[in-house]
């Protein structure tokens, strides 16, 4: 091993395996993070099928269907009402248009407004 050139030849090999080597490691580790990824996305992906199950043993029951329609669209069976309770301590000021058009706040007002009477109060109209 003492010829000049066997000792070129044996670098360069050991410098090409060096970086396939290195290469095989980075996208080792590409994978193990698109792995991790993946896994995590599936665990999500599963936890939304059990729940998306859950929903349709829930809604192929007669009392979870009605119970789905009362919620999602307020149904109420023939002879039923619905009733309003208000609580005391939540009670604000009337909305009504009286109200707006007296009302101090001119954040209100102006929300309340289209951009034409905006306009027209504007040059004092």
């Amino acid at each position: 091993m003492h010829n000049p050139l066997m000792m070129l030849i044996a670098l360069a090999l050991l410098f090409f395996l060096a970086r396939a080597a290195w290469n095989v490691h980075r996208s080792a580790g590409l994978v193990s993070t698109r792995l991790s990824q993946a896994q995590a996305e599936k665990d999500k992906l599963d936890a939304e099928k059990q729940s998306l199950s859950s929903k349709i043993g829930d809604l192929s029951t007669p009392s979870g269907l009605e119970s789905e329609l009362r919620i999602k669209y307020r149904a109420v069976k023939e002879g039923e009402s619905v009733a309003v309770i208000v609580n005391k301590d939540q009670t604000t000021s009337s909305s009504s248009p009286s109200n707006l058009l007296n009302s101090s706040n001119s954040s209100n007002l102006s929300r309340q407004m289209g951009w034409w009477d905006k306009m027209l109060s504007m040059i004092g109209l």
